[in-house]
């Protein structure tokens, strides 16, 4: 058995416990608890990992079953492995680690009240941000550090080394928020950064993680996912999902195993008419779940595909993997975010509309050797997180309406 189907065949058994867990019955008690680990991972009720928190992150445990715990934290909810979670929070910091004598580095406490220990763990106060520390030695989220002659411990993420000048936090105060409806967005990396709103560090997030935007200005956003809460810088947001870097889709494992090119279907014939994304009903007609037959206008390449998610526009996924060679065809053998006319055919009626071709997110359909989904975009359609309409996608539209087909 491969890697990648191992992979998937646990995916999938995660996935499957935890649409379990959706069935759980509340606890007659709800009880606190705390993450047991760094990095412990963050799953929806599908199984997907949002992210991950770091160790002593409080929690609400409102169910549980098997391995599996349902939690809650600022009204979110999300599921975590019970081998993550404790009862109690530490009392005490693990000892630092040793170093060479002489080994040394100078550090900047991060955030204002950020806590000191003693050897204990015992609280000893609390500095404000900026202090100069010296840091003597580190083992794991836990940093000791000496001021003024005097040993203790602190939180690695409360530290920093570099200095926050005071134009630099000027700035930040005076940046402008806006607030927004809540809007779909998506991390670009993996280990994304989120902060509470002192600038500490509370939990990290993987490539292409789905976050709800409620508020921004010049340097950063206000996200909610799961039971993560907090502040992401803003060049670490995409308005649409990214292709995972770690996928060549033209080569190796990842190479389509379906027909080199050519269509699977006859392609469209006639013309096509606009649709309104908001406002003719074209969202009914092209529901989630709904198959459609595609035609690339330019080549008349045909094929199938199933929308399976999207809001402001249709997420969609070709619907086998001879589909996708056809697909990939459309492009010359290389995936690409080039837009493109396309008619989207539905009981007969073509429609005008737009794709990219561009495989990236998550994935409903896992045999057709399509890695995620693509975008298809009509009238007036929009892009995730900044919630406005992409003029190439339009343009593209527009051709289809325009073009016959014979």
């Amino acid at each position: 058995m491969s890697i990648r189907l191992r992979k998937r065949i646990l995916t999938f058994l995660l996935a499957c416990a935890l649409i379990l867990a959706l069935c759980l019955p509340g606890m007659a008690e709800q009880m606190t608890v705390y993450t047991a680990r760094d990095d412990a991972k963050v799953y929806d009720a599908t199984g997907a990992v949002l992210g991950t928190l770091p160790a002593e992150t409080a929690l609400t445990l409102t169910g549980m079953k098997g391995k599996i715990c349902r939690v809650e934290r600022n009204g979110l909810t999300a599921y975590m492995l019970k081998a993550d979670l404790k009862a109690a929070a530490d009392t005490a910091e693990p000892p630092a680690a040793e170093t060479d004598e002489g080994q040394t580095a100078t550090a900047y406490v991060a955030v204002d009240g950020a806590k000191v220990y003693t050897s204990k763990g015992k609280v000893a106060g609390t500095l404000s941000r900026n202090t100069q520390l010296t840091v003597t030695g580190v083992k794991g989220s836990v940093c000791r550090v000496t001021m003024n002659g005097r040993t203790a411990y602190m939180k690695k993420a409360d530290l920093s080394t570099r200095k926050v000048t005071a134009e630099q936090t000027e700035q930040q105060q005076e940046s402008p928020v806006t607030t927004v409806k809540p809007t779909p967005g998506y991390v670009k990396t993996d280990k994304c950064k989120v902060y509470d709103s002192t600038g500490k560090e509370i939990a990290t997030l993987r490539q292409n993680a789905a976050v709800n935007v409620t508020a921004y200005n010049d340097t950063l956003v206000k996200i909610s996912v799961g039971v993560i809460q907090g502040f992401m810088h803003k060049e670490d947001i995409s308005d649409d999902p990214v292709a995972s870097g770690d996928k060549d889709y033209t080569t190796g494992a990842h190479k389509s195993n379906g027909p080199v090119g050519g269509s699977t279907v006859a392609g469209a014939k006639g013309t096509a008419q606009a649709m309104d994304w908001w406002t003719s009903g074209i969202q009914k007609i092209f529901a989630r779940g709904t198959i459609a037959q595609i035609t690339d206008v330019e080549t008349g390449i045909s094929w199938k595909e199933k929308r399976t998610g999207g809001i402001n526009h249709a997420d969609c996924q070709p619907l086998t993997a001879a589909d996708t060679a056809a697909l990939k065809a459309v492009y010359k053998g290389s995936w690409t975010w080039e837009r493109r006319a396309i008619f989207v055919t539905i009981d007969g009626v073509n429609y005008a509309a737009s794709m990219n071709g561009m495989p990236h997110g998550g994935q409903s359909i896992t045999d057709n050797d399509f890695y995620g989904h693509h975008c298809i975009h009509f009238t007036n359609s929009r892009c995730h997180y900044n919630d406005k309409v992409d003029s190439a996608h339009q343009k593209a539209i527009k051709k289809a309406a325009a073009a016959t087909l014979e």
